[in-house]
């Protein structure tokens, strides 16, 4: 028979140390890798609708009109009708986080704007400082 008291390892105090210590870190960092992920997501889309909004004014400006989609675009900006959104969360200034449900951009033809989710590209952003946010 084989004598184990000699045999390295780890004893069960040590594991539940261990373990204790990779659940707070995990406790810290997925908030925060997600918050990240939210806030690419919402530059992403910040400046997409920008780039949008700027192409519908430069339609308007050449043909007096404003387009109704987004394949009107396409000689202000290459592969306009190709510009998706991008998955997963994004961060609006009323502090509220939402999940990308839209598959493109579209035009809101009464207030001549991109919209991502429905929402204009001043809806997107971090909460504002001078509204009580963080």
């Amino acid at each position: 028979m084989k004598n184990f008291r000699n045999e390295a390892g780890f004893s069960m105090l040590e594991l539940i140390i261990y373990i204790s210590i990779v659940g707070i870190i995990l406790a810290v960092a997925v908030p925060k890798y997600n918050n990240a992920i939210a806030m690419a997501n919402t530059a992403r889309i910040q400046a997409d609708l920008q780039t949008i909004d700027g192409a519908i004014m430069m339609y308007y400006t050449e043909t007096g009109q404003y387009p109704s989609v987004l394949g009107d675009l396409e000689d202000y900006v290459k592969n306009a009708s190709d510009i998706r959104p991008p998955k997963g969360k994004y961060l609006l200034r009323d502090g509220t986080v939402g999940e990308i449900s839209d598959t493109e951009y579209t035009i809101d033809t009464e207030e001549k704007e991109a919209l991502c989710d429905g929402h204009p590209l001043a809806d997107f952003g971090r909460q504002d400082k001078s509204d009580g946010g963080a």
